[in-house]
């Protein structure tokens, strides 16, 4: 439990301290001196000190303390010189701000210290880094996404380090962030980036500015310190460092750094980025010029000391930054400016090879039984062909006359009455469901599927004690292959064997001529992922009139008890899909649709349906997994391990999925690991990392998301216990209050 303390500050002379801002651990206190001097204006090395006496009082105790301590005095410029200049300065300030884990998106991954980042107080940014996050959002858009490798991945990084510093405590325990190294402004300003870097200083001072820059501005790499120079923290006036060893100068995003593991000399791996031979003629025999040589071939590269393999590099062949695809060098011929050298690629005996571990399941001796089965299999397989050639053959002994050879005019034949030509038969369980397609009434259209076009429309005399049913008419395009017309009828199949308050309703087909439709309920409200982004607490705006959207979407606004009802709903339908033998695989949001119990003010709520079975198989209780086909699509974000390396999905990966869901319902729909990419993702999931917790999300529901992700499919639990804990969660909620605002997230 934290208590606000109010806080008194002793004024010493002449000097007028401000009241710290309340509600933080450590507050920042702003000084003005009004004895200033005039000559002081102008001397940015003005340093004073000062005595500060806080007197600190709890209300609720009745105690008193009070400290006396001596700090040094930064020079603040005044407000009204600050401007363009004073931005594009290197912040090198420690500023009033706090030291907290990365709880961000977009830059995961990017971070060299995600656990400890810096989070600036002292703007109109507190809200943890919320602005710097949707800034880094914009630029990421509007510049990182148009380049090219190398300069993209360097400005990621550099742009991720710039917006979230590297944190770290300094002697008299206040919060410090780390500005960037000037060895990776340096690297990306003249190699990785060189031509856009100049685009935009060129812009900036013709007055074009990014749009999306806010307050960013672009770093001057000469004011940056260095790897392992005198950090600012050394600056205390007690000296030394309580950490045993002088802190970090700067938020190291390792672009320069050298990977011992990589370094050859008589070969190269790669793109020779780490060669660190003494070849010194190019391909074509020429002569290297020296690197810190501006003749015959003047350059402008980074200083040597900025790359490590550039270190004592002399004339020899080189590749800092893995700039080019192989080691290279300028030459000492007048006119020919660069050229790459022919260093060999190292052998495949020192590439390494990662063997995935074979299953236990395929020892010597289950791979002899399976030779033995399929031998004998083979063996029968020929004896079979072997008498079906005997057969025929002596079928063929009796021989027609003259009939089989004399042409015969089918048209000159009567009709026999006996027999008839009828179309394909559907299958059983949709002959029930057939309903005339002449019938529909077409309204609007709603979108198009996997299989085709969905529209809206009404259906006379479709439910009994209804004259008109308003559906969702999903068809199947008229060019689709056999194999889709098989996956839309085994949908349809399936749909009419479920029935469920919480899984979408089959409500007719009509499967006489074409296209094959399915005649389905109609969630009014749309999917699911779609309402959640628009009751986003960040986006409590009215949809316009005109855009056709439903107006059921306006000033809705969740709460706990809501979400939790969302995710109780969805347990519920998998509750019956599982005990019924049924595998979703493609459980998630957009596979769900919500439709309205009534107006948000009466608190009718919604209902949520779980849909498109289209990835659905059934799992017989012999079977322990189902084992997918190559070409099904599959949802990498939602799934677990298990699914994604061997392609098997059971209940416990639904279960899996099932947490993902949960995590973006709490979310408000956004993207799991957003700013990942899939590859990413699956590296991700094998070092076991999982999604973080979503903001609105309580640490009895965050639980619940944790025990779907366990590692071992056998350990998560099933659809059962998940009911009964959503439940219960459901339950306590709805007996308090409702809150004034989202409870605030969850800190691990």
């Amino acid at each position: 439990m934290c208590l606000f303390l109010q806080v008194r500050l002793v004024e010493e002379e002449t000097r007028q301290i401000k009241r710290p801002q309340r509600g933080y651990v450590r507050s920042v206190v702003g000084i003005e001196w009004e004895g200033r001097r005039e000559e002081d204006e102008d001397d940015d090395s003005w340093q004073q000190t000062v005595n500060v006496t806080c007197s600190a009082s709890n209300a609720i105790g009745r105690q008193t303390h009070t400290d006396t301590r001596m700090f040094n005095l930064e020079r603040v410029r005044p407000a009204d010189v600050r401007g363009e200049q004073e931005d594009e300065a290197n912040d090198n300030q420690a500023g009033a701000g706090y030291c907290g884990r990365y709880t961000g998106n977009i830059c995961r991954g990017q971070l060299s210290n995600p656990a400890s980042v810096w989070y600036n107080i002292s703007s109109n940014d507190q809200t943890g880094g919320w602005l710097n996050e949707q800034l880094v959002h914009g630029l990421w858009e509007e510049v990182v996404n148009t380049l090219r490798e190398p300069c993209k991945s360097a400005a990621k990084k550099l742009l991720c380090l710039y917006a979230f510093p590297e944190c770290h405590l300094d002697e008299d325990g206040f919060a410090r962030k780390l500005p960037l190294c000037y060895e990776d402004c340096m690297a990306t300003r003249q190699l990785f980036c060189v031509d856009d870097w100049a685009q935009l200083e060129s812009n900036k001072q013709r007055g074009f500015y990014l749009g999306s820059r806010g307050h960013f501005r672009l770093p001057k790499c000469e004011k940056l310190p260095r790897i392992g120079s005198r950090s600012f923290f050394m600056s205390s006036s007690h000296g030394g460092s309580k950490y045993g060893q002088d802190p970090p100068s700067c938020s190291r995003g390792h672009l320069t750094q050298l990977v011992p593991a990589e370094v050859t000399t008589s070969c190269i791996k790669g793109r020779g980025r780490f060669y660190q031979g003494n070849v010194s003629v190019t391909r074509d025999g020429i002569a290297c010029q020296r690197w810190d040589a501006q003749e015959p071939h003047s350059h402008n590269r980074p200083p040597l000391n900025i790359f490590p393999e550039m270190q004592g590099a002399e004339n020899f062949c080189r590749n800092a930054g893995g700039e080019e695809p192989r080691p290279w060098c300028y030459t000492t011929d007048p006119l020919v400016r660069w050229q790459p050298c022919d260093i060999p690629q190292c052998g495949h005996s020192e590439v390494e090879v990662t063997l995935l571990p074979m299953e236990a399941t395929f020892t010597p001796g289950f791979v002899l039984l399976l030779a033995g089965v399929g031998f004998l299999s083979l063996l029968i397989f020929l004896l079979f062909l072997l008498l079906c050639q005997r057969a025929l053959k002596h079928k063929q002994g009796y021989q027609l006359p003259s009939l089989q050879k004399e042409s015969i005019d089918l048209q000159k034949l009567r009709d026999n009455s006996t027999y008839q030509c009828v179309g394909a038969r559907i299958d059983p369980s949709l002959e029930k469901l057939e309903y005339p397609r002449n019938d529909i009434i077409y309204i609007r259209d709603i979108g198009q599927g996997a299989f085709g076009r969905v529209f809206q429309a009404k259906a006379p005399n479709l439910v009994k004690g209804e004259a008109c049913t308003i559906v969702a008419v999903k068809t199947l395009k008229e060019e689709a292959d056999d194999e889709m017309c098989a996956n839309f009828e085994k949908e349809a199949c399936l749909l009419a064997e479920l029935d469920h308050p919480n899984i979408i309703g089959l409500l007719g087909v009509c499967a006489v001529g074409k296209p094959m439709c399915l005649l389905l309920e109609f969630m009014e409200l749309g999917d699911l992922r779609q309402y959640l982004r628009s009751c986003c607490p960040s986006n409590y705006i009215a949809m316009p009139e005109s855009s056709g959207s439903s107006n059921d979407f306006k000033d809705v606004k969740l709460n706990a008890a809501d979400l939790t009802s969302m995710g109780r709903q969805i347990a519920d339908g998998m509750v019956y899909l599982s005990q019924r033998g049924f595998v979703h695989r493609d459980l998630a949001t957009r596979n769900c649709l919500v439709s309205s119990n009534g107006p948000p003010s009466s608190g009718g709520g919604v209902t949520v349906k779980i849909a498109d079975f289209g990835l659905s198989q059934r799992v017989h209780w012999q079977q322990y997994y189902y084992t997918g086909t190559d070409n099904d699509a599959i949802p990498i974000r939602w799934m677990p391990l298990e699914s994604i390396i061997f392609n098997r999905y059971t209940t416990s990966s639904d279960v899996w999925a099932f947490g993902v869901c949960l995590w973006e319902i709490f979310s408000y729909a956004q993207q799991p690991y957003q700013g990942m990419s899939h590859e990413e993702v699956v590296r991700y999931l094998q070092t076991g990392g999982m999604l973080q917790p979503p903001a609105h999300a309580s640490c009895a529901i965050y639980a619940v998301m944790r025990s779907c992700w366990h590692s071992a499919a056998s350990e998560r639990p099933t659809f059962v216990d998940l009911h009964d804990e959503l439940v219960a969660i459901e339950e306590a909620l709805c007996c308090q209050p409702r809150p004034a605002s989202d409870p605030p997230p969850v800190h691990l």
